[in-house]
């Protein structure tokens, strides 16, 4: 009886403690990022959802990277930061990251995890302003100031158009 229940806790935390990450197979490199994802679907499904135009990212990855790129730099001049040797990871899911997220960025392993499903170039440039403010500053400011800086990005991303 011991053994069995020992064997059911093990495997309930195994399922429980699963880091989605290490299912990711494909890796696609971009100026500023690198993309980890576990299907051609994801990839195609993140960057239609943050450019607004379907592709096939196998036919046309250059495309695709120009749109990841151009987020991070409309970022970068919108707080006016530019932070040396910039790059940041970013993690392709399917579902919610979290309970009522869509993405969240880790400052300690520099990377954006997102949702394909609700991804957005808003989201993105969101959790990318994270990124360039956390790379921009050491230390980092604390969180609510980068809140107010992330949401003027928010405000301001396609404002020029």
């Amino acid at each position: 009886m011991k053994r069995t229940f020992i064997y059911f806790v093990a495997a309930a935390l195994s399922v429980w403690f699963v880091v989605p990450a290490s299912c990711q197979e494909h890796e696609f490199n971009t100026k500023y990022t690198k993309i980890h994802y576990s299907q051609e679907k994801d990839i195609n499904d993140f960057i239609w959802k943050i450019g607004g135009q379907k592709i096939e990212f196998s036919e046309d990855s250059g495309l695709a990277s120009n749109r990841v790129d151009r987020i991070i730099e409309k970022v970068e001049t919108i707080l006016d930061m530019y932070p040396k040797n910039f790059r940041v990871n970013i993690y392709l899911y399917r579902g919610p990251i979290e309970p009522n997220k869509a993405a969240f960025y880790d400052y300690k392993t520099k990377s954006i995890h997102i949702s394909v499903e609700y991804a957005t170039d808003g989201v993105l440039a969101h959790e990318a302003a994270h990124a360039v403010i956390n790379q921009h500053f050491n230390p980092p400011p604390p969180s609510k100031v980068q809140e107010i800086l992330t949401q003027y990005v928010d405000k301001y991303l396609w404002s020029d158009y």
